[in-house]
């Protein structure tokens, strides 16, 4: 089972990153269980125009009975409602949190087992609700998240193959032989070289997925450095994408699991690569 380790704060998260998001609770009609969870509308938000929806989810060390801890466990949620990115990709964005309690009384959201939990049907029932009930665009729904929370978006792709049109895994891993299932899918895949799950991990499923048929973008060795300027980690993400593969994955040299996500998600040219993709 997994486990919560030391919680990894972006220096690049400030309150009013925060304070742009909304704080509900949904309560499952089938299960009785009830999620919290922070919800982004775009400014002068219409409900009867369509929107894209961003779904992000964290990683296991935001287990806590805190609903905003997804908005300060790096940037991953916050980054799409910076006004800069919202002038370029107005969007909704979801960030569920699983909270202690729930670890408590219903389990892991993932385990390291790879099986489908009731914490994986909650979310997934909170995304279904969030969809039904808000203006979604529903050819552009991206779903994203860091260790717990791209094993969670595996296992949701793997469920349900025609929700997502893109997805954005950072540091994670899944059953490499389930995930047979996201051969032809858009995914954009983030690991550094020294997390010892995700990576090698990711090797094996970018190898089946070409067994299978599907072509792989990928960055080769020496592996990009994470501290490098940001234009020039742009430049290789358009370099990369322009090979036009439906599979992109990129390897950064050294680091570990939990550092991934404290780059990952401020490289400009990756969420504008998700953004250009649509059902």
């Amino acid at each position: 089972m997994a486990t919560a380790s030391c919680r990894l704060t972006s220096s690049s998260i400030v309150e009013q990153d925060v304070d742009r998001f909304t704080q509900y609770v949904y309560k499952d009609p089938e299960t009785g269980c009830e999620m919290s969870y922070n919800l982004y509308l775009p400014k002068d938000y219409d409900p009867n125009k369509s929107y894209p929806l961003v779904f992000f989810v964290a990683d296991a060390s935001a287990n806590i009975n805190n609903t905003k801890t997804p908005l300060f466990q790096g940037n991953g949620a916050t980054v799409w409602t910076e006004p800069e990115e919202q002038a370029k990709h107005p969007c909704i964005v979801l960030a569920p949190q699983y909270t202690q309690d729930l670890v408590q009384s219903i389990g892991m959201m993932t385990t390291d087992e790879n099986v489908w939990t009731p914490g994986l049907t909650l979310v997934t029932h909170l995304l279904q609700d969030t969809i039904k009930n808000y203006a979604v665009d529903k050819t552009r729904i991206y779903g994203t998240g860091q260790s717990q929370g791209g094993m969670t978006n595996i296992a949701i792709s793997d469920r349900y193959p025609d929700l997502f049109a893109a997805q954005w895994l950072v540091a994670c891993q899944w059953n490499v032989q389930e995930m047979a299932a996201m051969k032809d899918k858009k995914l954009w895949i983030t690991v550094c070289e020294g997390d010892n799950k995700a990576f090698p991990g990711m090797n094996e499923a970018t190898a089946l997925w070409e067994s299978l048929g599907s072509s792989v973008a990928r960055n080769a060795s020496p592996w990009w450095n994470s501290k490098a300027p940001v234009a020039e980690l742009d430049k290789q993400v358009r370099d990369l994408a322009a090979q036009g593969k439906k599979i992109n994955y990129t390897v950064f040299a050294n680091g570990n699991h939990m550092y991934t996500w404290s780059f990952a998600y401020g490289i400009d040219a990756i969420r504008d690569w998700l953004f250009a993709q649509k059902k």
